[in-house]
């Protein structure tokens, strides 16, 4: 669970004033533009809002190698206690953005900052939905790694709840076949990829394990390129939303809009072989807010992903 106090107004990576630097962005939006492409460092990311799947990353490439085909926020899925209200399905749309007053009235907000050493480049929009503010948000440092965030804040009751937010990232590393999804647990014996490491054969979901250090990796089998993948502070799945992370085979016809409703689990498990394939990584973050903090407190959750070579 993650309750970073900010300053009123819009949320960042760093608490306090932003301290910008000179980088190469290319392509600042106007106030009402939701595509276009961003070349910054090493980095180049084309980006939309589709789908009712928030920010979409697509086209990502780290110094000249693919990362993502495209990497989506379906669905944030809200339960209050005792069902006070809801649940709800949240989806954040083109329709639900608003102007980002702190940054410059954009409904995309592109900036680039440093913080704890690193260059960091920002691309977020923000959402209204009833009474929730939403800011979900791609950080990227200079040095290879992205955060993904999803913060919140409101109350549509009075009532503690728990905001269960849904990215989908489908990894493309060095193209889109032969991918392989692995999981690290430090009590692991060695099963030939050295100590602690698992391949995953087939589709599954998976869930956090701290006492373990629980992580995964996703890489290239040709090249031993990939993207760590390490789980963000969050509550644990519950029975409502009952799994961090899922792997599954990649289908066109599953690249869609949110189609479980707010009762509905992560589907399309199959049992198909996840080994170098085109894959997808979903994670699942689980956000708890305490209605006592109030309607103003902005609360966070999300995983890193860290680039490999």
């Amino acid at each position: 669970m993650s309750r970073l106090r900010k300053p009123a107004g819009l949320p960042c990576l760093v608490s306090g004033v932003l301290a910008f630097i000179f980088a190469t962005v290319l392509f600042a939006p106007s106030s009402s533009a939701q595509s276009g492409q961003t070349i910054w460092g090493a980095w180049t990311i084309v980006w939309n809002v589709a789908d009712g799947a928030g920010l979409n990353i697509r086209h990502v490439f780290y110094d000249n190698e693919r990362l993502f085909w495209k990497g989506s926020h379906p669905v944030i899925r809200v339960k209050y206690n005792s069902n006070a209200c809801g649940p709800y399905a949240d989806r954040i749309t083109s329709g639900s953005l608003v102007k980002i007053s702190n940054c410059g009235n954009k409904k995309v907000c592109q900036r680039s900052f440093s913080s704890g050493g690193k260059n960091w480049l920002e691309l977020g929009v923000l959402a209204r939905i009833g009474q929730y503010r939403l800011y979900q948000v791609w950080y990227f440092s200079h040095d290879g790694q992205i955060h993904a965030r999803m913060w919140s804040r409101g109350l549509e009751c009075n009532v503690d709840h728990d905001h269960h937010a849904y990215w989908r990232m489908d990894f493309d590393i060095n193209g889109a076949g032969g991918d392989q999804v692995f999981v690290f647990d430090s009590n692991r014996p060695n099963e030939g990829w050295g100590p602690g490491w698992h391949e995953y054969p087939n589709e599954l979901n998976d869930v956090k394990n701290a006492a373990t250090s629980r992580k995964w990796f996703v890489r290239d089998s040709s090249t031993s390129h990939g993207v760590w993948v390490l789980p963000g502070p969050s509550g644990p799945a519950d029975s409502f939303s009952t799994k961090d992370m899922g792997a599954r085979r990649y289908h066109p016809s599953e690249d869609e809009p949110w189609p479980f409703g707010a009762w509905g689990h992560l589907g399309y498990l199959n049992g198909e072989s996840v080994e170098e394939t085109d894959i997808i990584f979903w994670y699942v973050g689980h956000l708890f807010h305490q209605a006592s903090e109030g309607p103003d407190q902005w609360v966070w959750v999300g995983p890193a992903m860290i680039v490999h070579r």
